[in-house]
């Protein structure tokens, strides 16, 4: 099921993908130089989550 995601981030180049010679084949995934561009912006997301997380708990 991972594999669905994580096309599009390799067509966009965000992440880099490498197949392994082994048996069963064992694939890797690794961010790009362009997709850490997008560090700031996955840091600020996260951190509104979190801060909507407490105030929607505290409500409650």
């Amino acid at each position: 099921m991972a594999i669905m995601p994580a096309r599009p981030l390799e067509m966009n180049n965000l992440v880099s993908r490498t197949v392994m010679d082994t048996k069963p084949i064992t694939v890797e995934y690794s961010i790009t130089k362009y997709g850490k561009t997008l560090s700031a912006v996955i840091d600020e997301l996260a951190n509104w989550g979190i801060e909507y997380r407490k105030a929607l708990y505290k409500k409650n």
